[in-house]
């Protein structure tokens, strides 16, 4: 279970100060874990009750806390449907997606999560051991292992922009991918600045915000780490394939963060 600190916090000297005291870490590990304008990440427990008490002591204090569960980062309700197109309207906007087309209330739009995607970037590295030192020699690859080397790199997926839309009542997020992504007659021909010309007044209007923190939040490094294994439990084939597909830190960073924003917009 994470404890995350909301985009409200002031940064201040005296909030860091009364942020230390309430939760006994020191002040300057608290500036490089939490930010303000952006959730950031105080502590992440392994019992519910322990994150629970927490955030209820530091809600008391004033701070904007909410307590999110880490297995969101894997929940399989949570897919991402691809957006074709995105019309605004006066009370809701509507949406085409692939097999269908729906009219959404702005109210039911909770945040947006913009950010760079990088397809098959995958969460952390996994242990391979470590080798004694008799066992360390200097290796000279052949011509073959020279070839996957250069293949790989040159074949290395491009990162592309963008949005994914979450909502209060349900958990698929509509994802905007700048690549195919229709911006319609007033496309600039740069796509940052339509992707963010067309966030920014959807989010104006359903009143919500635009998170672009991914490349510095310290809920977006904690995201792109591995879950823990557990023992007679592993995941199941459809489920990888998923997350292979995607990128693991921003797709779990926005999951992250559209659950945070879920929780505090429902309150304590």
């Amino acid at each position: 279970m994470l404890v995350l600190l909301g985009p409200d916090f002031d940064g201040s000297d005296q909030g860091y100060q009364a942020l230390a005291r309430a939760t006994g870490l020191l002040p300057y590990d608290l500036r490089t874990r939490v930010k303000p304008g952006s959730f950031g990440l105080i502590k992440t427990f392994g019992q519910a009750a322990q994150a629970e008490e927490l955030a209820a002591r530091l809600v008391a204090a004033g701070f904007p806390v909410v307590c999110v569960d880490r297995q969101v980062v894997n929940d399989p309700d949570r897919r991402h449907v691809p957006v074709q197109k995105l019309e605004l309207g006066a009370s809701s906007f509507h949406l085409k997606l692939k097999d269908r087309e729906m009219e959404v209330p702005y109210g039911a739009l909770t945040c947006i999560v913009e950010g760079e995607v990088q397809p098959g970037r995958t969460g952390g590295t996994p242990a391979t051991g470590v080798a004694s030192s008799g066992a360390i020699r200097a290796v000279t690859p052949g011509s073959g292992e020279m070839q996957v080397f250069r293949e790989a790199h040159l074949t290395a997926p491009i990162g592309h922009l963008a949005a994914d839309l979450h909502f209060a009542t349900v958990l698929w997020i509509a994802r905007i991918d700048a690549r195919v992504f229709d911006f319609g007659p007033q496309r600039s021909g740069n796509v940052s600045a339509d992707l963010s010309k067309l966030t920014n007044e959807l989010a104006s209007r359903a009143r919500v915000r635009v998170d672009r923190n991914v490349r510095v939040s310290s809920v977006a490094s904690f995201a792109e780490q591995p879950p823990p294994m557990r023992a007679g439990s592993p995941q199941p084939q459809s489920v990888r394939g998923k997350v292979d597909a995607g990128d693991a830190r921003f797709d779990s960073y926005s999951r992250l963060i559209g659950e945070a924003e879920r929780v505090g917009r429902r309150g304590p």
